[in-house]
């Protein structure tokens, strides 16, 4: 009997790829002027243990993009291809898409930059453990970590099928704050079903971070998240 076949999965799947080069591609001014359109494909081996290695570029759109292509590519993370439970190295491609005119419409109520651009960032792509930081990632909202619960709950919006089934719980939710301060690899850990499980990644997304710092430098960091789906009894029919 022949073993089942998964091929290499980012975390969060497909759409929060889509989300993570929406927000971390940089493109460089003269690209914009230029109205590029297109995508760089880039080719590299998922390894048994989720690393990507030897990713590099099977098909280009300008020196420039590629370099990005690679640098946002690299924030990514997998989970590996495996033959019948048991994980295993495979060679994987990715599309990048690229679009000057997508590029200026997401861009063009950009606020200034936050004062923590100002610290260097740290470029090897390693994500740190809470030990040994500086400073730990920190919601940009009310009251920082301290209000980040009263955040959730006011602006979580109870989807309409769980509502009707009464389904409540929490979702678990992994992801990475980059140095950017935006968060990226949005998975759920705890599924609840009914549309909790987008609504708390939605939620996740919505918010804008002060990255974690070692050794002054801005780093890449994993936070864990529970997102509580409570009904409150007095507001039901």
């Amino acid at each position: 009997m022949a073993q089942s076949f998964a091929a290499p999965e980012p975390f969060g799947g497909a759409q929060a790829v889509k989300w993570l080069i929406e927000q971390e591609f940089v493109m460089a001014p003269e690209e914009v002027a230029m109205g590029t359109e297109g995508a760089v494909e880039l080719a590299f081996t998922v390894q048994a243990d989720g690393t990507p290695k030897n990713m590099r570029v099977s098909r280009t759109l300008g020196e420039a993009n590629d370099k990005e292509a690679l640098r946002v590519a690299s924030l990514i993370r997998w989970f590996p291809a495996s033959v019948g439970g048991s994980a295993l190295d495979k060679e994987h491609t990715l599309l990048v898409p690229i679009s000057a005119k997508r590029y200026k419409k997401a861009h063009a109520k950009d606020g200034p930059p936050p004062a923590f651009v100002a610290l260097p960032a740290d470029d090897s792509g390693m994500l740190y453990p809470d030990k040994g930081l500086d400073s730990l990632a920190a919601p940009l909202i009310a009251k920082g970590l301290r209000g980040l619960q009263a955040y959730l709950a006011e602006n979580l919006r109870y989807p309409e099928d769980a509502r009707r089934r009464d389904i409540q719980g929490k979702v678990g939710v992994e992801f990475t704050v980059e140095t950017s301060g935006h968060t990226a690899n949005v998975r759920t850990l705890d599924a609840l079903g009914a549309g909790c499980d987008e609504e708390a990644m939605r939620l996740i997304r919505s918010i804008k971070w002060r990255p974690a710092i070692k050794d002054g430098k801005r780093v890449r960091s994993i936070l864990k998240l529970d997102i509580v789906f409570r009904l409150d009894t007095n507001r039901r029919p």
